[in-house]
């Protein structure tokens, strides 16, 4: 389990400077028990941040709106192997997320901080996994607007 503390110091010859240290984060932890937790933690740390090095409202949102336009498709199909087509987009929203990353350093610090690049890589044709993965970004988003966006 990853441990969620933002600073490790360092020694540099005269003085200790703090280095910010990203934990990886494990997919394979991310279950229906504690997505909630994770996300507030990964948000609170997020939260500690310069300002310019954080996810603005809108750049968040407008990710968790590429994930929901998949969510809103699948749940009306209600099927539990998602299709090549479902595939397809969420490796274009993989792909969006890898962008936005790199167009941002305030972006790419959360995505490497939550991990939602490496949970579309679990997702494969998993319908349960994909919905978990949607709740996690919905917890991400909840806590973004509690903590951040006061």
């Amino acid at each position: 389990m990853a441990i969620y503390t933002p600073y490790q110091k360092t020694s540099s010859s005269n003085h200790d400077t703090k280095k910010l240290q990203i934990p990886k984060f494990d997919v394979s932890q991310l279950n229906q028990t504690n997505y909630v937790d994770k996300a507030e933690k990964i948000i609170q740390v997020h939260n500690k941040e310069d300002k310019k090095e954080q996810i603005t409202s809108n750049q968040i949102r407008n990710l968790l709106e590429l994930v929901n336009e998949i969510y809103e498709i699948l749940r009306l199909e209600r099927a539990s192997i998602l299709s090549d087509e479902l595939v397809g987009r969420i490796q274009y929203v993989k792909m969006r997320f890898v962008y936005a990353a790199g167009r941002d350093k305030g972006v790419k610090r959360f995505m490497d901080r939550s991990g939602l690049i490496d949970c579309l890589d679990s997702v494969g044709n998993d319908a349960e996994q994909f919905r978990l993965v949607c709740k996690y970004m919905e917890a991400l988003v909840a806590y973004h607007k509690y903590y951040i966006n006061k």
